[in-house]
């Protein structure tokens, strides 16, 4: 019923829209038993002859009429009654048509943001596949529902009360008798909802699968194709295939079922009704004429029956997806987990980890760090392969939050401020470049369009991109692919190392920034970070420790723990583990290792 009562309420943000497209259902319910309440009229006038007897086209004898005048209110009454009919269903269609369209848009647009504002541990217990699913399939089939599906249901209900009302106006006792199957027609369309309901959900998920399959094989096709394993990821695709194809098959089962028990069921109604009819209309208690009608508006009535079985079968799956997508948008977001009201204006004094523990899930990845970094330092993080080093710095902007112990901003814990003021002081290069398929300058400019194209100009010359982007045919206007896929991962870095210097961020977070770039381009490029960092707060994971003897403090890791502390000289001078790694990685071992 929640999911129920959540689809009403964004319906009701259309609510005069509603209530018209509700109008017309009740229109077209009336024309309906209209329609079939003038089938007994007819047949009176077509099959009786000659006379002065008046013929009712109403009930209740309000509009009692004579042959001569049945010869043209008939086929007018039938047109008028036609006319209304269709302008009502246009009307019903249109208009829910229009307020399911407003819903999907509202829902699809509100995911999206839910799912942008998740927090980064979400999207490692959820597949991009999952997600891509739920705004794909799942909203599809939400859309199916709020246009087609539950427009038709209310028509087919309202329908359903107007051609019962007007059955049991006709006769009541023959309506008993006609009705008599209707109550054993509830129980197989609930239970086969329910089924419907189960199948659909499990399809669902299956679909998430396989669009995770799907994204991970064309990512990674250079890889899949490398090692000859194209059958292995068409087997595993296969799997998912069938299974979704078994979950469809049970939804078919069930409508195939569903129809011929509502065929059965109606005929044992139909059996019921005509035994008695015949055995009144020999004792002469039902005119003939009377019972065509009723006949009629029997037939009229199990027509919707029949079709609201079927339509609350696409109901239940309309339903599972909606639960899928509310669930999602019932998850808490960053803003409701990291929800921070001061504002961070700048950094003023220093960045400060205070006893800092850290944990994925069971596993403990920094245990009790303490340093602190001063206003415009510039701080380098050494260590071997799982160190904690990317993990410490991702602390910084909020990715994720530390189980116990202080991030300290100028003395004030991090989680103080809002997360938009928080970042918008943190600018990043990482070893994974992130770009978007749109132009370079639109990269470039990412999260701020008011950049100017001399200050996008300016960054690109420092990061020592400029002259590659000239050369290009639309040169700053060039639409580079998704992720970049037109640059190679040199061109990606600078790119990325160009967005940063845009920002101008006081805090700069430098993530392996240089390790894409061959030995000339990396001194061009530090030329550029060099003037970026001055009067700045850099934090620096560097693959090679030749990048990071000028650091004005050197923070080494090991096993998640803060093993040393000092500056390029000096930490030589200890002859420790900085030492150690420095004389490996000159003689040329373990370079891979340290990162």
């Amino acid at each position: 019923m929640s999911v129920y009562i959540r689809l009403l309420k964004h319906l009701l943000a259309y609510k005069s829209t509603v209530i018209i497209a509700v109008l017309c259902m009740v229109v077209f319910a009336l024309t309906n038993g209209a329609m079939a309440y003038l089938i007994g009229p007819v047949m009176k006038f077509l099959f009786t002859s000659g006379g002065d007897e008046v013929i009712n086209l109403v009930p209740y004898n309000l509009f009692p009429l004579e042959r001569e005048q049945m010869l043209y209110a008939v086929p007018f009454a039938i047109i008028i009654v036609a006319v209304v009919k269709g302008g009502a269903s246009f009307g019903q269609t249109y208009l829910m048509g229009f307020v399911g369209q407003r819903v999907v848009v509202d829902i699809r647009e509100k995911l999206y943001r839910q799912i942008l504002g998740m927090p980064l541990n979400y999207f490692s217990e959820n597949t991009t596949g999952e997600l891509t699913a739920r705004m794909t399939y799942d909203v599809n089939m939400l859309h199916n529902m709020t246009t087609e599906t539950f427009s038709r249901v209310m028509k087919q209900c309202l329908t359903i009360v107007v051609l019962a009302s007007v059955v049991i106006s006709m006769d009541w006792k023959l309506s008993l008798v006609a009705f008599v199957a209707f109550p054993a027609v509830i129980y197989p369309m609930v239970n086969f909802g329910r089924k419907v309901k189960k199948a659909s959900k499990k399809g669902q998920e299956t679909v998430g699968m396989m669009t995770s399959l799907l994204n991970e094989a064309i990512s990674g096709v250079r890889i899949v194709k490398a090692f000859c394993m194209e059958g292995y990821e068409a087997g595993k695709f296969q799997i998912e295939n069938e299974r979704l194809a078994k979950y469809h098959m049970k939804n078919i089962k069930v409508r195939a079922i569903s129809g011929p028990m509502m065929e059965a069921m109606g005929a044992i109604g139909f059996a019921a009704t005509i035994y008695y009819a015949a055995y009144r209309i020999n004792a002469g208690t039902l005119a003939p004429e009377n019972f065509i009608s009723f006949f009629a508006a029997v037939m009229m009535l199990y027509q919707p029956i029949k079709a609201l079985n079927g339509v609350n079968l696409n109901l239940q799956n309309g339903l599972a997806a909606a639960q899928r997508i509310f669930d999602l948008l019932d998850e808490k977001t960053e803003e409701d987990l990291m929800a921070g009201e001061r504002t961070l204006d700048t950094l003023s004094e220093s960045i400060e980890f205070r006893a800092v523990d850290f944990k994925y899930g069971d596993k403990k990845v920094l245990n009790s760090i303490n340093l602190k970094v001063k206003k415009g330092e510039m701080a380098a993080l050494v260590g071997m392969s799982g160190a904690g080093k990317s993990t410490l710095v991702n602390l910084l902007p909020r990715f994720f939050d530390v189980t116990s112990g202080s991030l300290l901003f100028d003395g004030n814990d991090i989680r103080d401020f809002t997360l938009k003021s928080l970042r918008n002081n943190v600018a990043i290069v990482s070893q994974q470049v992130i770009l978007f398929n749109d132009t370079i300058k639109n990269n470039l400019a990412y999260g701020d369009t008011h950049f100017t194209d001399a200050e996008v100009m300016s960054a690109a010359i420092a990061a020592n991109i400029d002259g590659f982007i000239k050369k290009l045919p639309k040169g700053y206007d060039t639409v580079i692919g998704e992720g970049g896929f037109k640059l190679s991962g040199g061109e990606r870095q600078r790119l990325s190392i160009a967005r940063a210097i845009l920002k101008n961020a006081p805090i700069l977070i430098m993530d392996e920034a240089t390790s894409a770039l061959d030995t000339d381009s990396e001194i061009e490029v530090q030329k550029g970070l060099s003037n970026l960092m001055s009067g700045r707060t850099t934090f620096v994971i560097a693959h090679r420790l030749s990048t990071v003897r000028n650091a004005d403090v050197i923070f080494v890791l090991k096993d998640g723990e803060l093993k040393e502390v000092g500056n390029h000289d000096k930490l030589l001078e200890i002859g420790g583990e900085y030492s150690r790694l420095y004389t490996m990685q000159i003689h040329g071992s373990f370079d891979s290792t340290i990162n």
